[in-house]
This record gives C-alpha cells, structure tokens and sequence, in this order.
C-alpha cells in the first residue's frame, strides 16, 4: 500500500501549479509510505507518491512510473493480485518489463486495452494515470472499495488524495463544513461516500473510475454486484466455495516482504489463516488484541485458534489511555469518523507493524454470508411489526424501564435498538440498527440550523437495500446494502487508516470480487437462516470444520469492540468535556452543548446508554478544532 494525491489544472486556465505544495500534500501521506517518495511534473498536472515497498522492493518499483514509449505516467496505491497472469499475457502481446512489480503491469495494460484494463484487474487500489499524447486524467478506486480516494474540484482545480489531509495540505483549498454529511456521521458515526465533512471533498464510490479530459469530468460506475440466486446442489456449493476462497488467499499471499495474519475469536480470521497455513511450510504469523476487562477479551479464543492451526502468534494487551490511544485517533481522522473498535485495531496494527509488512484479516465475511446480528434483528423486526400496537407499546415501556450498563452487548442497548428500529417500514428498519445519534436525539440535542429537513441518512441506507439489483430474499438485500454502503463507509475506513498509520499493508481475501461474485449467486438457505442462533455464514462454518474438524466453527460472533461505554463514563469524560465546550464549537458546531452535556450526565448516572453517540461527539469537537479550522 502506498499514499498518492495530485494536482490538475482540468480547465486549462494556465495555473502553474506550486511544486512546493504538491510536495506538502505528498509528505502529509508519509505515514502510507515510509520506504520512499517521488512527485512528477508537467505543465497543469503534478502527482505525488509515497512508497511501502511490497512487490520489487527495489528503486525500480518507484513511483510515479513512467511509460515512455507511451508518454503514460501513474501514481497508484494497492495490489493487482493478478498481475503476474496479466504480465505474461502482455508480454506475448509484444510489451516488455523492466521490473517485477504489479504498477508497470497497469501501465501496459492501460496501452494495450485503455480504460478497459480495469476489469481485468483483481485487487485491491486506488491510482491516477495520465494519458499525455491524449490529456486525459484517469481516476480509478477497487471494486469493493478497500483503498480510499478523496478528491475535490474548488475554484476549477482538482486535487486528489488517498486521504483527505493530502488536500487540506494544499493552502489554497478553503474548509467549509458539509452539513449532510455531518448529519449522515451524528447517525452512523462515519460519512459515507460520496461525501466527506467538507463541502467541497468528495470521494469516488467503490467501483468508480472518474475520466478527465478537455475540461469536462465525466463519473461512471464500471462493475456492479448482481444479488442474483442461483440453484446450486449443497455439496457443489461447498466445493465451489472452497476452491475461490482457496485461490482468493493464495492470490494475496504474493509478497516480497514478510507477511502475516490477523486473529480474533471468530470464524471469519481462523478460515484465513488455516488456508494461508496450507499454503505455507513455516508457520504463520498471526496477531490479536484484547483488554483487561474479560467481557470485551478475545485473547484465549485466538490463542486457541492458534494452537490449533499451529501459527507463531502474539498477542497484546490493550489500555484505552487518552494521553496515547484516543489522541492518535483524532489526530488520523482528518474526516469525522467514530468507529470505537479503531482503537483496538490501532494497536493491533502497530503490533503487527513491528514484525512484518502484510498482514491478511478476515473483514468482509460477515457482510458477504450474513454474520451480523442485525440480519436476524431485521427477520425478527418484521414479525415484530404484525403484533397489536398496545402490546408494542408494553413492550417499549418494559425496555424503557431496563437498566444501562457498561457490560458488551448489554440487554438494554439490544432491546432499546431493536423496539425503535422495529417500527421502521422494511428496509429503514435495517438502516436504523447501527445508530449513534437517533433523529429524535438530534432534534432534541441539536441547533436548528444544523438540521437538514431534506437528510435522510437511514433512508440512504435504505435505498441499498431495495436497489439490490437482482435480489430475491430480504437477506440478500442485507447483504447489498451493507456491501456497498456499511462497509465501504465504515469498516474498510477503520482497516485502512488504523494500518497505514503504522505502514501496514492490510489484505482481505473474502472481499476477492470473483469470490464475492460467487456468493452473491448462492440461494440465502447455504449462507443462513435466520433468526436463528449460529445459523449463519453456513457455508464458511462447514468449510472451517471441513478443513481444521474442530469446534471453532461454532465460535459465536463477538465483534472487534471496546469498552466505550465505561471510557465515556470514566477516563474519556473529561477529554469529551473539554472538547465540546471549547468557545469555537459552541458558537459554530451542531450542539446544543448545554443539552448535551445533560446527555453526558444521564450516560455518566447510568439512567442511558449514550456511550457511541458520546464519543461520535468527541470525535465532532475534536475535528472541528484540529481539522476545519487548524491553528
């Protein structure tokens, strides 16, 4: 993984751009790339790179890299898996390599079929090509959307980024707030794409190629996931299913540099790792995280996986300290983000990051075969919806009346979620289970002038799931909304920036797209049946048994989380406190802060459990200080 941001004059206005900013934008990215940096110019256009050296380590893999035959420069971030088929294919086409790395494959791909090279390519990334002989910019972000890429097109100049610190580096940008999506992250805790917290940075949606050429933009979606159900014979699945998941890891264990795995508690990480265990002689390397507190400790669970797949493992113990932990966070959040679980997989990352350079992680499992409890909350949800209103009403009362706690998925915080989200119509119902900030608490805790009559950020969500293209089952439906719009928003953001952080470079085989292809045409009834417990992700669950016969293919899903609701009433209050109450915040930020600081008080006396929404304010006053309006 590398960072690359870049500069265009699109409309051809003559603008000499300032080498010394370019430079800035490319040094804001050097937590990406540590191994190296390389910036290239040329009238109206600059692009910046910094390096992780993973494939050809070597000067020759530098970036930005020429095609000088072809008069073709790119600057790229991620892994074309692939590359090596491509190359060979190439080269019986008559193009000759100069290195071994997967960048100069994109280039001669780019020569020999254009823009369409990018269906070819299976991987991981984000780049910028310039084609000069035809003055076309050519933008590009992954099918799934693993790798990020912020762009902005203020006062008729494009800057691009692998994050968006590399734009606010250039000191011509103006910083204004985006109220939508500030509102899309009081609800979510993160903004999803295309939008950012700023009014004029936008991000390329998964799968988005963005062709700039004689001044115009033109934006356009390249791959889509089919939802399909296909009639498949149990066990012709299962071995189906093997054989892709199989080559999806192998696929990414090609590195030049040493290489790992992550390990939770769950299925998800252990069927990664036992496969990369088969196609290795020397044991894996594999890491995890855990706290003091056991309720939120996956240590033993991954330790046992461990000793069963036999890897060489470490594990580490996580304090939530603010003086370390938290600070970091806000400081690498230069787009309001407030995914508590980054704060263990910071440490997990910098963990890794001391002894190898890849590490593969099992993300995107639950989201591609059904593993998150909010599938079964939503089946539940709509037989819930059938009983008489008097008894909804009992129901909500009886809830109201349970007690907050600080323990992991606690009653009270499944049960108020659930009698809420239930009366949404389908779909809404869906969307509303991962709310941080509730309309009502936001109409309440909120000033007027920051709400947004016409936002609608559950029914964005919403909108994935009844626009599956080809969807039959109200799971499939789950599983594209949360595809395309729960993961790309949220978890990849969190793996992402909590790995470059420490120049890791961060695989995910399960979201190889000729692996997610092939699930999304499996019938629902070989993924789960829901609502029942550990009836879900089926088909992984017999692969792990099949491939380890043990009992770790029953592991209950515990999720990578922390205890944020006991740091919200403890060692994260005062930081809280200070951060909402500074004079800049109060006067121009979305809170009531008065009001919000009673919230704070009813989470603090355990009468609520606000402790999400909480830190997603935190993360609000913090960024709004250190990032709109930098000192």
């Amino acid at each position: 993984m590398c960072g690359i941001t870049g500069v265009f004059d699109y409309q051809r206005r003559g603008i000499t751009i300032d080498a010394q900013v370019v430079d800035r934008m490319t040094d804001s990215l050097s937590h990406r790339g540590p191994n190296g940096r390389g910036v290239f110019h040329t009238p109206g256009l600059a692009f910046g790179h910094r390096r992780l050296s993973v494939m050809d380590p070597t000067a020759g893999g530098a970036q930005p890299m020429r095609h000088a035959a072809r008069q073709l420069v790119v600057t790229f971030n991620g892994e074309i898996y692939n590359f090596r088929e491509l190359r060979q294919e190439l080269e019986t086409l008559g193009h000759r390599f100069q290195t071994q790395c997967d960048t100069e494959v994109i280039l001669a791909a780019y020569a020999e079929w254009g823009t369409a090279c990018v269906e070819r390519f299976n991987g991981i990334f984000a780049f910028a090509l310039w084609d000069e002989p035809q003055q076309r910019l050519w933008l590009v972000r992954d099918r799934l959307g693993v790798k990020p890429l912020y762009y902005s097109t203020q006062g008729g100049i494009l800057r691009f980024g692998s994050e968006v610190k590399a734009i606010l580096a250039d000191p011509g940008f103006q910083r204004r707030p985006n109220a939508s999506g500030l509102d899309s992250f009081l609800s979510f805790g993160f903004i999803p794409a295309p939008e950012t917290g700023f009014e004029e940075i936008h991000q390329l949606l998964p799968a988005q190629e963005m062709i700039v050429e004689r001044g115009e933009i033109q934006i356009r979606q390249y791959w889509r996931l089919q939802m399909a159900e296909t009639s498949y014979l149990p066990e012709v699945a299962q071995e189906l299913f093997a054989e892709k998941f199989q080559q999806a890891v192998r696929r990414q264990l090609a590195s030049d540099v040493p290489l790992g795995g992550f390990l939770s508690g769950g299925v998800d990480s252990a069927a990664v790792v036992a496969e990369m265990a088969r196609a290795t002689t020397q044991p894996v390397r594999t890491f995890s995280a855990g706290f003091e507190d056991a309720t939120f400790d996956e240590r033993s669970a991954a330790a046992e996986t461990a000793r069963a797949i036999g890897t060489d493992h470490t594990e580490l113990l996580v304090k939530l300290d603010v003086d370390h932990t938290v600070e970091k966070f806000l400081e690498l959040n230069d787009d309001p983000f407030a995914d508590s679980s980054s704060l263990a997989v910071y440490h997990l990352c910098k963990a890794a990051a001391g002894q190898v350079t890849v590490a593969l992680s099992g993300d995107g499992a639950d989201e591609m075969l059904g593993g998150y409890s909010t599938y079964s909350a939503t089946v539940l949800a709509s037989s819930y919806r059938w009983l008489p209103r008097w008894s909804r009403a009992l129901v909500r009362q009886v809830v109201s009346a349970l007690p907050a706690s600080n323990s992991r998925y606690n009653i009270q915080q499944f049960a108020s979620r659930f009698v809420s989200g239930a009366e949404e119509p389908e779909g809404r119902d869906f969307g509303s289970w991962r709310i941080h900030f509730s309309g009502r608490n936001k109409t309440s805790l909120c000033q007027p002038h920051f709400l947004q009559p016409d936002s609608d950020p559950v029914g964005v969500y919403a909108g994935h799931y009844h626009s599956a293209p080809g969807a039959a089952t109200r799971l499939k439906k789950m599983l594209h909304a949360d595809l395309t719009f729960y993961l790309p928003s949220d978890m990849l953001v969190k793996v992402d920036r909590m790995s470059m952080a420490h120049g890791l470079e961060v695989r995910v085989p399960f979201l190889d797209h000729e692996l997610v292809e092939f699930c999304a045409t499996l019938p629902s009834s070989q993924l789960a049946r829901l609502p029942f417990p550990k009836q879900n992700k089926l088909i992984l669950r017999r692969h792990l048994k099949e491939k380890l016969g043990t009992d770790l293919s029953q592991r209950k899903k515990t999720g990578f989380n922390v205890p944020i609701e006991k740091a919200m009433r403890g060692e994260l209050s005062t930081r809280f406190r200070d951060a909402v109450t500074s004079q800049r915040f109060r006067q121009e930020g979305p809170f009531d802060v008065d009001k919000l600081l009673q919230h704070a008080e009813q989470h603090a006396r355990h009468e609520i459990d606000a402790g999400h929404a909480l830190f997603s304010a935190l993360v609000l006053a913090d960024w709004w200080e250190r990032w709109l309006h930098p000192t």
